[in-house]
């Protein structure tokens, strides 16, 4: 069974930035744990599975890029979640660095809040989210029954997928999703809502953002697998 509310980590955020953070957070409806510090959110991180772990960038014992790998390793349980990096300007170069070699995203402490809601949105939506692209099918009730459609899985999620289909769909919509990670001739089939429509002039592709309600089965540790093997490069991993 999935979360049906995200869970978010935040660690070593001071009270000022936390005061612009904790809108975002609440406005997007999230759980949210706090620790004083970047490497407090270690044991934390690889003993539960969160959707996005938010730390500031200058943890007090050990490197940023030691965090990262221990959250990172393949024994923890956040090892494919988002990381999004707070820092100075001082210290923003070197957070940067790190960009694709375990962090997803790094922004300025003083960013703009309408900015940082952005990018958590974004972080969720894709949190731990893949190229991938996948075979799928959708079905959504009609007026006589039910329809089903054929898509492709560009990204994919713990928590949800971007899909291409000639479908449209209107937010707020429940469907059955089938897909077809790995090489089994069984899909895994979700039930789920249709959050939001991408559109490839704000970047990316043309598609449709769905969050799974709920997964059948062995779902879950299907995708999983499916992560773990687009993530090999992955530092840490």
């Amino acid at each position: 069974m999935v979360r049906m509310k995200s869970l978010v980590l935040v660690a070593g955020i001071g009270r000022r930035p936390f005061e612009a953070l904790a809108p975002v957070l609440d406005r997007h409806k999230l759980e949210v744990v706090q620790v004083a510090a970047p490497e407090n959110s270690v044991e934390l991180a690889r003993s539960e599975r969160f959707d996005l772990v938010i730390f500031d960038a200058e943890p007090r014992q050990v490197t940023l890029g030691e965090v990262v790998a221990m959250i990172r390793d393949e024994r923890s349980e956040s090892r494919l979640t988002s990381l999004l990096v707070l820092a100075e300007h001082r210290n923003a170069d070197a957070a940067r660095r790190l960009i694709g070699r375990g962090v997803n995203r790094v922004m300025l402490l003083d960013d703009p809040p309408k900015l940082i809601d952005k990018e958590v949105a974004d972080l969720l939506h894709i949190a731990p989210r893949a190229n991938i692209r996948i075979a799928t099918r959708l079905r959504t009730s009609v007026a006589d029954g039910t329809e089903e459609v054929l898509g492709e899985v560009v990204n994919l999620s713990l928590s949800g997928l971007l899909v291409q289909t000639d479908m449209l769909f209107e937010m707020g919509e429940q469907v059955v999703v089938s897909i077809y990670p790995g090489d089994r001739d069984d899909p895994v089939v979700a039930k789920a809502e249709v959050t939001r429509r991408a559109l490839s002039e704000r970047g990316g592709a043309d598609g449709f953002g769905i969050s799974f309600l709920s997964l059948a089965a062995d779902g879950e540790l299907r995708i999983v697998t499916a992560l773990e093997e687009a993530f090999a490069n992955l530092v840490g991993l």
